[in-house]
């Protein structure tokens, strides 16, 4: 994939995520407040220290957590799964009043594009991060798309992704009653990766859209 990306248009109609929950980038960008530890950032583990590199915030702001592919299970996940839980991600909301909570995918992802190869199914799937991802993403994409090339294929898998992952979190009564609330909002990013620049979701229009 060559050049900067502007835009990434999905499918309305795919997700139950009211639009009411969604933030702005504006909501991360609020001078002369010094407020720490009020984001919940979920990243991919490839994305090493670049979540923490943000323009938009001071890095102190940022709880950071990182897994293959951003990847969050659901409550039936958790129940179906072994060893699958969403305890460390409950101990957070405890701990800290985030005000938002960040899925951060990129459109380099290698753990998805090596979860799609069909050679991965011989692979160990510890955390069945591979199987919860075939169980979604892979059926959502495939079901509702028809892509001309793999790599647009590729770069559906990555953007629903992340919307699944959001989705995936609201299952979970401490998010949903904060989100419902009001006091915490969620947002679905995509990090264009040649360009470095953040595609935050416009639910509005079903988009990823460079910010």
């Amino acid at each position: 994939m060559s050049g900067a990306v502007e835009e990434l248009l999905l499918k309305k109609g795919l997700h139950r995520l009211p639009r009411e929950v969604f933030g702005s980038p504006r909501d991360l960008i609020r001078p002369g407040e010094t407020r720490e530890r009020d984001t919940l950032l979920i990243a991919c583990s490839e994305l090493g220290a670049a979540p923490d590199n943000i323009s938009c915030a001071t890095p102190e702001r940022f709880v950071v957590l990182q897994h293959l592919a951003a990847s969050m299970p659901s409550l039936a996940e958790c129940e179906r799964f072994e060893g699958v839980s969403m305890l460390d991600v409950q101990r957070l909301f405890e701990d800290c009043e985030f005000c938002n909570v960040i899925v951060c995918g990129h459109l380099g992802c290698n753990v998805i594009r090596n979860w799609l190869n069909p050679r991965a199914k011989t692979q160990r799937d510890a955390g069945s991060f591979r199987a919860r991802f075939e169980s979604r993403t892979v059926k959502l994409v495939d079901s509702n798309y028809d892509p001309e090339t793999t790599d647009d294929r590729v770069q559906l898998m990555i953007c629903e992704h992340v919307l699944c992952q959001l989705e995936n979190l609201l299952t979970h009564r401490f998010v949903d009653e904060r989100v419902r609330s009001g006091w915490t909002r969620l947002h679905g990013w995509v990090i264009d990766d040649d360009s470095a620049r953040v595609m935050a979701y416009c639910p509005r229009n079903s988009t990823f859209t460079r910010t």
